[in-house]
């Protein structure tokens, strides 16, 4: 991945946490409203253009309001292992590059479920 430059300390934190989980040129994005920013992870495979391998993939990662509002206020422990449960999360997602029907847009739902201890 590319180096991360993003504002919000849980989408930063978060980001770099991954950083070994997807191809090394992949692009890293905050999207999303200010108040409710998400993060966006992109590639593309490689191949000829129109031809099945070459295609854009994406993550989508969605932050709960509580996530984004009390990550901040976590001790550095705590906020090891929310990095490490969206990981584990990530670590679920299929990319199945031989497949034409495989889905290359996969959302992932970080709810207030990871700040649980």
């Amino acid at each position: 991945m590319r180096p991360v430059h993003l504002r919000h300390t849980v989408l930063y934190d978060v980001a770099n946490c991954l950083i070994d989980l997807f191809p090394s040129g992949a692009d890293v994005a905050e999207v999303g409203l200010e108040a409710s920013p998400a993060l966006f992870v992109s590639w593309r495979t490689g191949g000829v253009a129109n031809h099945p391998g070459n295609i854009a993939w994406g993550v989508h990662y969605r932050f709960d309001a509580h996530v984004l509002r009390d990550y901040p206020h976590l001790s550095e422990e705590a906020r090891r292992r929310v990095c490490e449960r969206v990981r584990e999360m990530s670590r679920l997602l299929d990319f199945n590059y031989a497949d034409p029907l495989a889905s290359s847009l996969l959302v992932v739902d970080v709810d207030d479920a990871v700040l649980a201890a």
